[in-house]
């Protein structure tokens, strides 16, 4: 009987979310983003190519996180375009200064031309074993650095089939938000098992999901859960980007290989731009 009920609140609100896709007009004064993760990708040249071919739109905001050694070429680029497109490093230390070789800091990535930096990216978390205190030491960080933090939480595809979605995503944002009152950030959920693999979680229940995370949020920072972005990011491209966009809670993605191409990025901002201009 539980289930039975479980099951039908869940139709219920598909098909409250399938009303408002109908006719409704979904209002929300949250800034949408189209954020480009390039990883380890791209020389020198294929960066001057990218930044010569994309296009931006004022309605969305753009930006573009390249890997570190690109980053001041990518700012010289963006000038030089005069194009509204933002730049964020890919990871930040949590200190000012000191010996940490490879490593870098808020300042340094400030000194760039750096607005945004990505913390706590799963592949970051799986390979260099960062954790939730880590991620919460480096947004402190980046935002004490004047950076926005762009955080990525997500659940692992054990902890999908598990039914612990709920569970990892509650412990990951009130980890990772320990001593944050500000509102300056962005949160990217990016299921780790939809990443790189092309397997996307459905419009739909992103949404769900991203509606939970916002009602994590609430009990964390209260009213300014509202004015927070919460990014979608796992598989994202310009085939799927249309229904995520669709979705009230879904104020954007976080691209990784899609973003690679400027025309593919181009056509996934349009979407976005088209959505902010009917809402």
């Amino acid at each position: 009987m539980e289930h039975s009920i479980e099951s039908y609140i869940k139709n219920l609100v598909r098909d409250v979310i399938g009303q408002n896709l109908c006719g409704l007009q979904i209002q929300s004064d949250r800034q949408t983003y189209v954020i480009a993760n390039w990883k380890m990708n791209k020389n020198l040249n294929e960066t001057a190519e990218f930044f010569q071919k994309i296009n931006s739109s004022h309605d969305v905001s753009v930006v573009i996180c390249p890997p570190t050694q690109l980053l001041y070429p990518a700012h010289l680029l963006i000038k030089q375009s005069g194009k509204p497109i933002g730049l964020g490093g890919q990871n930040v230390h949590w200190v000012d200064k000191g010996a940490y070789t490879g490593e870098t800091s808020g300042n340094m990535l400030k000194g760039v031309g750096c607005e945004y930096v990505i913390i706590g990216h799963s592949e970051r978390r799986q390979y260099s074993f960062e954790d939730d205190e880590l991620v919460n030491k480096k947004a402190l960080h980046a935002i004490k650095s004047g950076l926005i933090p762009i955080i990525c939480i997500g659940e692992t595809l054990g902890q999908k089939n598990s039914m612990q979605t709920e569970q990892v995503l509650s412990k990951q944002l009130f980890g990772a938000l320990k001593d944050i009152d500000s509102s300056q950030f962005i949160l990217a959920y990016e299921p780790v098992w939809a990443i790189g693999t092309g397997q996307s979680a459905t419009a739909e229940l992103a949404q769900e999901t991203h509606a939970y995370i916002r009602s994590v949020l609430k009990q964390i920072l209260g009213q300014k859960a509202e004015s927070i972005s919460i990014l979608y990011g796992g598989s994202a491209n310009d085939s799927n980007a249309a229904d995520y966009s669709a979705m009230p809670d879904i104020d954007g993605v976080l691209v990784g290989g899609a973003s690679l191409n400027a025309h593919v990025f181009d056509a996934i901002i349009n979407v976005f731009a088209k959505g902010e201009q009917n809402s």
